[in-house]
């Protein structure tokens, strides 16, 4: 009996007990990182497992291995590409839950890897600066009770604040000085110098509303202060008044122009950094940079289209080609640049595959 009347009271409980569950629940993903597209990349990564497996491939299943590779680079640029745009959107949770979803699928992929780390530090920096501006902020607010209660003793005596009114402000004064010193010396060795003085500043000026801080941890704050107003002033960069010159970039202009109508960006980007170098102030500058600049972007992303279609193809070479004619415009581009890297060990490993058969001969 004691039984059944348990079991009904557990039956009319369960409609108001909350809606999450001590269950685990499947990992969330962000609209922009569908979960068939996990599902896609698990299934070809078990593939081209068994495949790697064969000791004589034929050409049939060599053609399969080209292609399962492009899925799986495809998948990886997708995966790198998202959570990029994600973070870009300030949503570093669904950056961080693609990255960690992707690499769970592949986890010998060295890009993903690489690209979850370097994600990882970028949060733990953004964090602690968020946490420093709070830190900041709040003792930016205790100034201004401080300066509140001032008003208050001004008006009404020494007694409007208690004992125990005046030793939590204090408390709270001491705690702050604390925290905005320890954030102040990590931006110290991160080089943040400007946000490094507004902490200590806030810090010094709390440290005079707490008679219970030691005078070496003002002189420790003294010192972290000057530290950073000294690297500001170095840093800082110096305006040298010159001699207005009047030179005549017409020419250069003219050149730059010229060159940027006929699509020859290696001139167009040497007639720019001359006209940059000569005519820093020349109104023309900043049109042609950003043409430049517009038509650089339309150049790589073409290539790296036709290199990846290429590449799906299994024209690893020619591929190849494209990406390095697309990297000599832009030699800093990461993205040509591990494409590049990743073609040239598949053709490792597919002449390796192919000579395998007459090695064993």
């Amino acid at each position: 009996m004691r039984n059944c009347r348990l079991a009904l009271l557990w039956f009319l409980l369960l409609p108001l007990l909350p809606a999450c569950s001590l269950m685990p629940t499947q990992q969330q993903l962000p609209e922009a990182f569908p979960a068939e597209a996990l599902q896609q990349a698990r299934r070809q990564s078990a593939e081209l497992h068994r495949l790697r497996k064969l000791d004589t491939p034929t050409p049939a299943q060599q053609q399969q291995i080209k292609q399962l590779h492009s899925g799986l680079r495809q998948f990886e640029q997708n995966t790198i590409r998202t959570a990029s745009r994600l973070e870009k959107q300030n949503d570093w949770h669904g950056a961080g839950q693609v990255l960690k979803a992707a690499t769970g699928v592949l986890p010998d992929n060295q890009a993903l890897h690489s690209a979850q780390q370097q994600f990882s530090q970028r949060r733990k920096l953004r964090e602690e600066q968020v946490r420093m501006e709070l830190a900041i902020h709040r003792g930016e607010q205790l100034l201004q009770d401080a300066e509140a209660y001032q008003r208050l003793r001004q008006l009404q005596g020494p007694s409007v604040m208690t004992w125990l009114e005046l030793k939590n402000f204090q408390r709270q004064c001491g705690s702050s000085v604390q925290a905005l010193q320890d954030h102040g010396q990590k931006a110290l060795q991160r080089e943040h110098y400007a946000l490094a003085q507004r902490a200590l500043k806030v810090a010094r000026r709390l440290y005079n509303h707490d008679p219970q801080q030691d005078d070496e941890q003002r002189k420790a704050i003294d010192h972290d202060l000057a530290l950073a107003n000294h690297r500001l002033r170095h840093s800082a960069p110096r305006t040298v008044r010159r001699p207005p010159k009047k030179k005549d970039n017409k020419r250069h202009v003219a050149e730059l122009q010229q060159a940027l109508d006929a699509g020859d960006l290696q001139s167009a980007r040497q007639h720019l950094s001359r006209l940059r170098q000569e005519s820093p102030e020349s109104p023309q500058l900043q049109p042609l940079q950003s043409q430049f600049q517009a038509q650089l972007d339309i150049r790589v992303e073409n290539a790296i289209k036709r290199g990846n279609d290429l590449y799906s193809q299994g024209e690893i070479e020619r591929a190849v080609t494209v990406w390095r004619d697309a990297k000599a415009l832009d030699p800093g581009n990461a993205e040509l640049t591990t494409n590049i890297a990743r073609a040239e060990k598949l053709l490792e490993n597919l002449r390796a595959l192919s000579a395998e058969p007459g090695t064993r001969r």
